[in-house]
């Protein structure tokens, strides 16, 4: 098992995941029957995201694992400087989503 390969791959899925619960969440707070399936699915909207969440983390970890790849000097350092920029940018988007959904203003 190469763990550079696995650690670069799973920072893509996590970026990819991480995008998806930010871009779900808010999109099932604006919309009534994404929420109610969401609930539906599960038994409660958060369950239903995190059930996906995981599922899409795992699946993509392997896929992008199993693909050729070759990556250049540094590249490992980039994709998890790309990680954390990402992780910042899905907790200030939610933050500032919810804030604003709070004082009504979206």
């Amino acid at each position: 098992m190469n763990k550079q390969k696995l650690i670069i791959s799973s920072a893509y899925a996590a970026i990819i995941t991480i995008a998806f619960v930010v871009i779900i969440t808010i999109w099932a707070e604006l919309s009534v029957p994404l929420k109610d399936w969401l609930k539906n699915f599960s038994g409660h909207h958060w369950t239903s995201k995190s059930i996906f969440a995981i599922d899409l983390y795992a699946i993509s970890t392997a896929m992008f694992y199993l693909l050729p790849q070759k990556h250049p000097e540094g590249f490992l350092r980039r994709s998890l400087n790309s990680l954390f920029v990402v992780t910042l940018l899905g907790v200030v988007i939610i933050t500032l989503f919810f804030t604003a959904h709070n004082f009504k203003l979206l």
